[in-house]
């Protein structure tokens, strides 16, 4: 099998996250994972800055500037001098929320930072955060699943445009508290609507990952769910990486290596690292 790699990593800098960069590192090679990527939240859409445009520095909630993200790139360059004769190679990135403009700030900070990989995200419907358990109620009881299906998917297309984006991750996220609203009628969602976001995909050369955080809730499956997975393969969306999504070290690389055996019975390997 292909070296694990886990390129979607929250270290303490994201505010909804624990554990040091050190700390993620001294796990990876605890469970010998041999590549890893960080992807803090870097998230300044204008009509959320009150919720989302902060990271944690020192345990205080601060606003996110130019110098805390240097002081990140700088850190993950110092860990990755140490950590490379244990054989661990380390990569600089973060996780942008899409919002109609991101692009502009994408390409600013690009420009600016030594940045290995960027992950795109939806996040947010009609600026409400559908990842958040607090938020979602406020979009999904004013929604139906039709409309919320259709709006998801509008953003994917928006949010594949976008050139500084690496990859688009965990493409069905609206499952994870969508189900109490919509209940089973969520997993009925016509495949065939994400054939138009494939298409954008194609068309922009933007793939996507494999998202394996459902395992540490118990769930053997992805986001997106494997029907998904293999409906963007036969139409020839690249696969770009496996990511745990993991929030601190004790979930490093859950459901990697179910991801890579899941995605080399397809005959498919992740190709960032190819």
């Amino acid at each position: 099998m292909t070296e694990l790699a886990d390129f979607h990593i929250h270290p303490n800098y994201s505010v909804d996250a624990t554990g040091t960069i050190r700390q993620y590192c001294d796990r990876a090679l605890e469970i010998d994972i041999k590549h890893i990527c960080f992807t803090t939240h870097y998230d300044l859409n204008p009509k959320r800055l009150d919720k989302d445009a902060f990271w944690r520095i020192n345990g205080q909630k601060v606003p996110v500037t130019d110098e805390l993200v240097s002081c990140y790139f700088e850190e993950i360059e110092r860990v990755r001098e140490y950590f490379s004769p244990f054989g661990l190679h380390i990569f600089r990135g973060l996780e942008f929320d899409y919002y109609d403009g991101v692009d502009r700030e994408v390409e600013r900070v690009r420009n600016l930072f030594p940045i290995d990989f960027v992950i795109g995200s939806v996040h947010c419907l009609d600026d409400i955060a559908i990842s958040e358990k607090n938020e979602a109620p406020t979009y999904f009881n004013r929604k139906s699943v039709e409309q919320m299906a259709d709006d998801y998917i509008a953003l994917l297309i928006k949010a594949s445009q976008v050139s500084g984006f690496d990859c688009l991750a965990h493409l069905d996220y609206y499952v994870r508290y969508g189900r109490e609203y919509y209940g089973d009628a969520i997993d009925h969602i016509e495949l065939e609507r994400f054939d138009e976001a494939f298409a954008a995909f194609i068309k922009h050369n933007k793939g996507i990952e494999i998202n394996s955080s459902p395992f540490r809730y118990g769930l053997r499956t992805f986001h997106p769910k494997p029907e998904i997975i293999e409906r963007a393969i036969k139409a020839g969306v690249n696969i770009v990486s496996v990511g745990s999504d993991s929030h601190k070290p004790s979930q490093l690389g859950g459901g990697v290596s179910e991801a890579y055996k899941f995605l080399e019975g397809l005959g498919v390997t992740p190709s960032f690292l190819k």
